[in-house]
């Protein structure tokens, strides 16, 4: 029995490094820009990969409740000549279950390029996800959240709308391909983007339709990167400043590589990165997690390269210059 499971998870890793080799990957990224860095280093490297035809970004959510989060984001897009990327803002008043820190939004909002200026000018982040999803061809859409899964749980329970008449569960069930998680821990964790949305992390671990994919602490806690930022990029870069200016880095400018790692996976699949296994994922209603054999459509990443060659492989498009420019 085990030999015909490990049969077909390999079978599966195989279909999903295939899979995304064949054509660009059409991603939603779900970031809770502004308390971490991580996530800047995140939306840079997915630029990277929608210029080399890896990616394409459809949409970017903010899932937390403040005004800074989605014009941050797309000060971001713009200093990547992606100006007119639709974002979706929170519009809800979950109140979360941790502190959200402003750490760098609206440092990067009052000084940088943006057309946004407030979250105020946003979209709904559900009218959005709901918009951008009916467009899309069946099976077509990755979403890979790297912040609380608030929006995705509120996503799941959506009624019909103006934009498609199914139900949020039947939408995203015709709609995705997968989702890829930033989030707990393997064999068992307390992290922080499940903690502070505990009910949402339920919702979506044992309702949501599609195969999901975890990339979990223990995989971007191995990988510092980010001070490569501060040495080879210019000060016009918003993602040094989010790296420079936020108190969590090391002395030298480096934090964990939890975002990064989740947005590389979900545009290119395992590759010699990682391996991959199948679990049951139980979520606790205080946010800890506890990972236990044989699940259906649930997977966590295992680390295969050595964390210092994964720092290599991030920063090194952490660092590339925007290509329009």
């Amino acid at each position: 029995m085990k030999y015909i499971l490990a049969l077909l998870i390999i079978s599966h890793c195989s279909f999903v490094d295939a899979q995304q080799q064949a054509k660009p990957v059409k991603i939603i990224l779900d970031t809770d820009f502004g308390n971490d860095c991580d996530d800047t280093g995140a939306l840079a490297i997915l630029h990277q990969m929608v210029y080399s035809g890896e990616a394409e970004l459809l949409a970017a959510m903010y899932p937390m409740n403040d005004e800074w989060g989605a014009p941050a984001i797309d000060v971001v897009n713009t200093y990547y000549g992606k100006p007119n990327i639709p974002i979706g803002t929170y519009t809800g008043d979950y109140v979360y279950k941790g502190k959200h820190n402003d750490f760098y939004n609206s440092h990067l909002t009052n000084n940088f390029p943006n057309d946004l200026k407030t979250g105020k000018n946003c979209l709904d982040a559900i009218m959005l996800y709901r918009k951008i999803l009916s467009e899309q061809t069946d099976g077509s859409v990755t979403i890979v959240v790297v912040g609380p899964q608030r929006l995705l749980a509120d996503l799941v329970v959506s009624p019909p709308d103006i934009f498609s008449k199914l139900s949020g569960i039947e939408l995203i069930k015709k709609k995705v391909n997968k989702l890829v998680s930033m989030g707990t821990e393997y064999p068992k964790g307390d992290e922080w983007n499940i903690k502070i949305c505990p009910d949402g992390a339920q919702v979506v671990a044992k309702q949501w339709p599609t195969p999901i994919y975890y990339s979990g602490f223990e995989i971007g806690k191995a990988i510092m990167t980010g001070e490569r930022l501060i040495s080879e990029t210019p000060s016009t870069n918003p993602v040094r400043a989010a790296f420079e200016t936020n108190p969590m880095v090391d002395k030298n400018k480096n934090r964990h590589s939890w975002d990064q790692t989740a947005v590389l996976f979900a545009v290119r699949g395992l590759k010699d990165y990682w391996t991959m296994s199948s679990g049951s994922l139980q979520i606790s209603n205080d946010g800890k997690n506890v990972w236990t054999p044989n699940g259906k459509n649930r997977f966590y990443l295992v680390a295969k390269k050595p964390a210092a060659e994964m720092k290599k492989v991030i920063e090194d498009m952490m660092v590339a210059l925007p290509r329009e420019k």
